[in-house]
């Protein structure tokens, strides 16, 4: 047996849409390889169906699936819920949810049977750099479609290379659950998520027969440190909640291939989780949506960081919980099922660390053109300078970078930065970029921008700009801002969807 491909999915979707009043194929951009990739919208709301736009009564949600294309389970849970959706099944979604529904994130992962796109790029951790075209357009949904909660769809692999194949055992999970988690994102909405939401849905799917968790990270050998899901905004759960939205990740058992299963690979069980796991989490929503909107709204419209003050924390990352040092976690024997309890060392802990007040503005005097671009796909607001000015601002100086301590093997490798900062003026010329900070993407903004953050653009492949001396980005005048958006002064740019 062999699943659908993209070109056939594509063909359902359409199908169940031409049948429905309430579903509707839009088309929201090409993958690297040519192929289209689409969204359904299901709603009951005809103004919601025709200008896509947030209403007041009504939570957006984006569902996305298969960003990885070797993880079908999602993919398929998708359309069995547009099917039921069409049926009139479900029928409290529809009144008080507008959907999202993006079966196919990555269709070309899907037809080639690989994990990244026609590019080999892994759009998963794309979201900071915007290198891939998949990326990019999903960036561009969310500014589009404006959701006010976004829903993630992997599937976790049980098999691992050291820890099967070396150390003979499988990891043993049925569906975890992450939301966003960096200490960055509005205090507000992390009280809802990891408050209320997370422990919920966790709840409702247990209840309903299958156990799921919080995520604890991949376990891929024995001894590893193990954490929760990753804190960077590289990755969409995250992203997603900077920009001020609920932002949820599912990751259900990918069976083993090697395994008995009553259909291949197990594929009508995992399709079940992941079908529960969004069918659960949407119903949470629906009943929860005049809560879930105001928080999302809030968030959208003013940040509030978890201080008394508009600060960010640039250092962030996971450091050993010394409440719980340890955690026994339960793995499967490949030979011959047993399963037993291991202990982990236990790094789920989150520091906050250097916080740094929120600027009025960053100014950029490197790769002018090239960042103005890159701003633009994000969609945020910039203004480029056409004559000389004065401003106050921060030389950043960076003294010296160190290795992030890695948690597992194969995280990528990231620096963390020692810097020191001197005030003073600035004569900015023509052509350089003057970032606001008071626009709604401002402190994910300045997370990318400030080198001094665990998340900035420079600790991507293709930006490497970091090294020890001054630093070509500059906060500007953290008092008073002199500078002007003034049509004199230069062009102020608004990136249109």
């Amino acid at each position: 047996m062999s699943l659908p491909d993209s070109r056939d999915i594509d063909h359902y979707l359409f199908t169940l849409a031409e049948h429905s009043d309430r579903a509707r194929m839009v088309h929201i951009g090409t993958s690297a390889g040519g192929r289209p990739v689409h969204a359904l919208l299901m709603s009951s709301s005809p103004a919601f169906m025709r200008h896509y736009r947030p209403e007041p009564g009504k939570a957006t949600v984006l569902v996305l699936a298969a960003q990885h294309g070797n993880e079908p389970a999602g993919a398929e849970a998708v359309q069995q819920l547009a099917q039921e959706l069409t049926l009139g099944r479900h029928e409290a979604l529809l009144k008080r949810l507008n959907l999202v529904l993006v079966a196919m994130a990555n269709p070309d992962g899907r037809d080639l049977s690989r994990r990244h796109n026609a590019n080999d790029e892994n759009t998963n951790i794309d979201y900071v750099a915007l290198n891939a075209g998949e990326t990019r357009l999903l960036v561009n949904t969310l500014q589009r479609f404006d959701p006010d909660l976004v829903y993630d769809a992997h599937e976790s692999g049980i098999w691992k290379r050291v820890l099967t194949r070396e150390q003979g055992w499988l990891t043993d999970v049925e569906v975890q659950f992450e939301v966003g988690n960096n200490p960055n994102i509005d205090a507000r909405l992390q009280d809802y998520t990891a408050g209320f939401l997370l422990p919920a849905l966790i709840s409702k799917v247990s209840e309903a027969g299958v156990r799921a968790e919080a995520y604890r990270g991949e376990i891929t050998q024995l001894g590893q440190r193990v954490a929760r899901g990753g804190l960077g905004i590289t990755n969409l759960r995250n992203y997603a909640a900077m920009q001020g939205r609920v932002s949820v990740l599912v990751e259900s058992r990918l069976d083993n291939k090697s395994g008995s299963y009553a259909t291949p690979r197990n594929i009508a069980e995992r399709v079940r989780k992941q079908h529960l796991a969004l069918l659960s989490l949407l119903q949470l929503a629906a009943t929860d949506s005049r809560r879930l909107m105001a928080v999302s709204r809030q968030a959208r419209a003013q940040w509030q960081s978890a201080g008394a003050d508009r600060s960010l924390s640039m250092d962030v990352h996971f450091a050993r919980n010394h409440a719980e040092p340890e955690v026994r976690l339960p793995l499967v024997r490949l030979s011959s099922g047993e399963r037993r309890y291991h202990e982990f060392v236990n790094y789920n802990a989150i520091v906050a660390g250097e916080q740094v007040l929120l600027p009025p503005a960053y100014a950029i005097t490197r790769e002018r053109e090239r960042m103005a671009r890159w701003l633009e796909r994000h969609h945020i607001r910039f203004m480029t300078l056409r004559a000389p000015q004065d401003v106050r601002a921060e030389r950043i100086l960076i003294e010296a970078l160190q290795p992030q301590p890695r948690i597992k093997p194969g995280v990528r490798e990231k620096w963390r930065v020692q810097a020191r900062t001197e005030a003073g003026e600035l004569r900015l010329g023509p052509g350089d970029i003057l970032v606001p900070m008071d626009q709604p993407l401002g402190p994910l903004s300045a997370m990318m921008l400030d080198p001094r953050s665990a998340n900035a653009l420079y600790q991507e492949a293709g930006w490497r700009w970091l090294k020890p001396g001054p630093f070509p980005v500059f906060p500007v005048n953290p008092g008073k801002a002199r500078y002007s958006t003034s049509q004199d002064s230069g062009d102020l740019v608004t990136a249109a969807p």
